[in-house]
């Protein structure tokens, strides 16, 4: 088999059969592919899109794992040779040319990540013009890629053509499956956020290259984060204070690392002051150093460090 669509979900049923739906709409003819799907401990009925759609395959943990669990179970569990994860709550372009992705994997042995060009729809309105019989549609909207503003404000080319780059947005990416048969994966202590980062620096450890693609598109409908009604007690501030924690101690130099945990523990001090959740600071600041503790400490090269500084990548922030 020659690709798997992958995709984690959680209390979205509505999401995920718009995402499945526009799967169905890709050029698919010859290719032989499977779509997964894995719940991860949702608490609404999935029955009417799983039996709706006897294409897809559907999974079910009995409790919530985290997003990195999700991502490495469906790798374990597909069948194809290249992978492409998908948000629920995300809607692959239908003009996707699936035959250039092989391509460029094909043609590159060291390519192990494809980064698409992800469009966050925040908001959508519309009005219609009586005069003209029109509808208007407005839509607010930002771009999830992997630039910040900074590099896109001096070159706005990058977002046009293809690069080389450092990490990539889960929302939507393409991947080889030979990666998690050789153990490179998401680290399951990232349990939402960062996890990204993560296994973007394990992926350059290994001597493996990312890129981003603008012609590789997808929309991403952001819902109200999974992971504040979980069981854990934990919310996505504890999360990001302490996965920022965890990304620094296990893939940076000393230098880095302390100017990286500096950096974003007083940014997150200060919006834990103006949101009066201090409380959720100190939580987090724990929960990163317990981690820590759990983790294996294994910095980046010198040469890896090259290819973040060449490609984009997030070093001291």
């Amino acid at each position: 088999m020659i690709l798997s669509f992958l995709i984690p979900t959680k209390n979205r049923p509505d999401d995920l059969e718009a995402n499945i739906l526009a799967i169905s709409n890709l050029n698919l003819k010859g290719i032989d592919y499977e779509i997964l799907v894995l719940d991860d401990g949702s608490t609404k009925d999935y029955t009417s899109v799983v039996s709706g759609y006897k294409f897809v395959e559907y999974y079910k943990n009995e409790s919530s794992l985290g997003i990195s669990s999700v991502r490495n179970k469906l790798a374990n569990l597909a069948n194809g040779k290249y992978l492409i994860f998908l948000d629920d709550d995300v809607q692959i372009d239908k003009k996707l040319n699936l035959s250039v992705l092989f391509e460029l994997f094909e043609s590159n042995t060291k390519l192990a990540l494809i980064a698409f060009n992800i469009t966050a729809i925040l908001s959508s309105d519309y009005y219609i013009n009586s005069e003209s019989n029109t509808v208007n549609l407005n839509q607010k909207s930002v771009k999830q890629i992997p630039f910040n503003k900074y590099h896109t404000y001096f070159d706005s080319s990058l977002t046009k053509n293809v690069n080389y780059v450092s990490y990539f947005i889960g929302a939507a990416f393409a991947c080889r499956k030979s990666l998690f048969d050789k153990n490179i994966n998401f680290d399951e202590l990232f349990l939402w956020g960062n996890e990204e980062l993560d296994f973007s620096y394990n992926i350059i450890r290994h001597n493996y290259e990312l890129i981003f693609h603008p012609e590789f598109k997808a929309n991403h409908f952001p819902r109200k984060s999974v992971i504040d009604d979980n069981d854990n007690n934990l919310n996505s501030l504890n999360l990001f204070i302490a996965n920022r924690i965890l990304t620094a101690y296990k893939n940076l130099s000393l230098l880095y690392a302390i100017s990286y945990i500096f950096i974003w523990t007083i940014y997150y001090l200060l919006v834990s002051i103006i949101k009066f959740r201090l409380k959720d600071w100190f939580v987090g600041i724990k929960l990163g150093i317990r981690k820590s503790i759990q983790s294996r400490r294994n910095p980046l090269s010198k040469k890896h460090m090259l290819y973040l500084k060449n490609n984009f990548g997030r070093i001291f922030y």
